[in-house]
């Protein structure tokens, strides 16, 4: 997952701008950001040769109690702690910087839809080799059927404007863009709606 989000990602790139550092970052970054949402999220794949990988988070596994945002935040709190080594690669400051700009590009979006449970589609890539092949759709179609069975908004986000029509294929829809500050990127915000223009 880190290889695609190293080469192909903007927003990576703009975190870590040293392609000779980034792969070695984003390993530790996505070994302890998919540790952290393990709990809420199911990691998808389409074969045991990991063509594609997905990790789609699942909003009423975040049950919103008291209890449960603080368990959340404590692993929030337990995933930068054991991302600290990244500071023996960028530094402390590049450490810092690339924790804000991505506080910046929060989820903080997905309030807009109340107490609607969602699946939310954090992350997905395919391998260079099997790009182009459909395993982007091996891994979207039983994605968007279970929500569609189960009457439930599927989200995601992307900074690639290249895959807004990949998203709009799948009938995903902007709703929101927001403008990353002191960059030209922007987060698009998209959503599924089951039954909505399909």
């Amino acid at each position: 997952m880190a290889e695609a989000f190293a080469k192909n990602d903007p927003l990576y790139q703009h975190i870590l701008p040293d392609e000779s550092t980034r792969l070695r970052v984003l390993n530790i970054f996505f070994h302890r950001y998919i540790e952290m949402l393990y709990p809420y999220s199911d990691l998808l794949t389409t074969s045991t040769h990991f063509e594609a990988v997905a990790l789609v988070f699942h909003s009423e596994r975040q049950t919103g109690t008291v209890i449960s945002n603080v368990r959340y935040m404590k692993q929030i709190v337990l995933a930068i702690i054991k991302s600290l080594p990244i500071c023996r690669i960028i530094g402390v400051r590049g450490f810092i910087r690339g924790l804000s700009i991505l506080c910046s590009m929060s989820s903080l979006w997905l309030s807009m839809f109340g107490d609607q449970k969602y699946k939310h589609l954090d992350m997905l890539a395919v391998q260079d080799q099997y790009q182009g092949q459909g395993y982007v759709s091996k891994i979207m179609t039983p994605l968007l059927a279970e929500c569609r069975m189960s009457n439930t908004l599927c989200t995601l986000e992307t900074q690639t404007p290249s895959n807004l029509p990949i998203y709009e294929h799948y009938q995903f829809r902007t709703v929101k863009v927001i403008p990353l500050p002191n960059s030209s990127l922007e987060q698009y915000c998209m959503a599924f709606t089951p039954g909505v223009a399909e």
